[in-house]
């Protein structure tokens, strides 16, 4: 018997100093279980900030029935600064497959947040242990630049069984935070094995591999690749296979000022390097190449920006260390223009993949290779 993850984001600095997101807010999402056990378990992260904050409270609803989870066998609890604490373990049966409803209310401001769930909700106030739940909180900026609720301070559930997952983590960007391919990959791995695998999201919207992006908003764009690689990659048990994923939001700060530290040779080095490790610990890696971002942003994108990122995807298809390459390019693209993302594939920023987009990326994963499964 061992704790394995079912669900997973990496932690980052909260947009606007977690004023964004207000508090005394319930955010309420699903998860599905991709293992069986008896016990379930839920960690907090406050890597970045600079005082404890307070969960008001936890529960997680199954068949229609309210669990409350504890920390110190308190309901309302804080968590303190450091990197990551446990809740108390709560005996709740799961099946693999099980859908189970996450309520988490906040009470006060909280430093560590990612969004990697569309379909999750807010409301004002602790709705945590009621029945019927009120029309849901949602602001027009949110459907506008097509933002998700914001998931505070957790940043892993985890079962208690008796065949712990293996573990595959998605790293990267924004693309791959918003879990429009990484979910429907994972569905493909359940049904395919089981809980035999298990798909862990660990991207960042606005990350980069190379670069700390300056400026208030860029803080929340997390640490960079190399830099977090450890906490959200190599942390996880049963590490068995990566899916490289950075480096597209890299190409878009390249300039005369930042060539000394965004640059084909100091890509491939790092990436090289990663790499190495994660072979020599047996863990396989396939990589994406990066996809079309021309007409994301309609002023700072120059040529020598898009030439950057053709060669880095040029470097990727004909590196022969990676266990498989996922060309993302050649899939997204406009066959016609193939600086730009087929419109048929991006969510209206010409960057973003859609819901048809994403299946794309999904449905063109060799299963065997991303698992080694013959």
């Amino acid at each position: 018997m061992d704790w394995t993850p079912i669900w997973h984001q990496a932690a980052a600095p909260a947009f606007a100093m977690g004023f964004l997101a207000g508090k005394k807010k319930t955010v309420v999402y699903s998860v599905t279980s991709q293992a069986s056990g008896n016990k379930i378990r839920v960690r907090f992260s406050n890597h970045y900030g600079k005082k404890p904050y307070t969960i008001g409270g936890l529960t997680v609803w199954a068949h229609g029935e309210m669990h409350a989870v504890t920390r110190g066998g308190n309901r309302i609890f804080t968590v303190p600064v450091g990197e990551s604490c446990y809740s108390d373990e709560l005996s709740l049966p799961v099946t693999m497959g099980e859908e189970l409803e996450i309520r988490l209310y906040y009470a006060t401001k909280v430093m560590d947040s990612n969004m990697i769930e569309e379909n999750a909700v807010s409301y004002k106030g602790n709705h945590t242990t009621d029945t019927e739940l009120p029309p849901p909180r949602r602001k027009s900026y949110m459907e506008q630049y097509n933002l998700y609720e914001v998931i505070p301070g957790m940043d892993q559930i985890e079962v208690f069984t008796s065949r712990p997952s293996k573990i595959i983590v998605a790293f990267g960007d924004s693309i791959t935070a918003m879990n429009r391919w990484v979910k429907p990959l994972q569905k493909r791995l359940f049904d395919t094995y089981g809980g035999s695998y298990a798909l862990m999201n660990s991207g960042i919207g606005g990350n980069c591999l190379l670069y700390d992006i300056p400026g208030l908003m860029g803080v929340s764009y997390g640490e960079k690749g190399v830099s977090r690689f450890e906490r959200d990659v190599l942390c996880f048990p049963e590490l068995c296979g990566v899916i490289f994923a950075l480096g597209v939001n890299d190409v878009a700060y390249y300039s005369k000022k930042t060539a000394a530290t965004i640059s084909l040779e100091k890509y491939s080095s790092a990436v090289t390097d990663i790499v190495d490790r994660l072979h020599k610990a047996g863990v396989r890696v396939i990589a994406q190449t990066l996809p079309p971002r021309t007409g994301f942003a309609k002023k700072g994108y120059t040529q020598q920006m898009e030439e950057l990122r053709i060669r880095i995807n040029g470097w990727i298809r004909d590196n022969a260390m990676f266990d498989d390459v996922l060309d993302a390019d050649a899939l997204l693209r406009d066959q016609k223009n193939p600086s730009v993302t087929d419109d048929r594939y991006h969510q209206g920023d010409h960057l973003h993949p859609n819901q048809a987009g994403g299946m794309l990326l999904a449905q063109a994963y060799d299963l065997q290779k991303l698992t080694g499964e013959t």
